[in-house]
């Protein structure tokens, strides 16, 4: 089967370009929180920049966490996928058995 018309590889990368978005979204709400910390050290840490900071911490860690995982299983399947397509297909016959 052509790997570009496979379902399998098409739902992956279609799984792997949502994932993309959600990594950079989680990355970005770290950065936030970060950025926001820090200008509310440099000023005064208002009410509103401590909430602003950990909120954005908070909801940045619970997108990213399934991500990173998302991430690894879909790099994991392509390796498989390419070691299984470059080692040849070995077709037991029938009756054979191993000593």
């Amino acid at each position: 089967m052509n790997p570009e018309n496979d379902p399998v590889v098409l739902r992956r990368n279609r799984i792997d370009h949502y994932n993309k978005i959600a990594s950079r979204s989680g990355y970005g709400m770290w950065g936030v929180s970060v950025v926001t910390f820090f200008a509310g050290l440099s000023s005064s840490l208002t009410q509103v920049m401590h909430f602003v900071s950990g909120a954005t911490l908070i909801i940045g860690s619970i997108i990213l966490a399934p991500s990173i995982v998302v991430k690894y299983g879909i790099r994991a399947a392509r390796r498989e996928d390419a070691a299984a397509a470059t080692t040849p297909h070995s077709t037991p016959t029938t009756g054979e058995t191993s000593t």
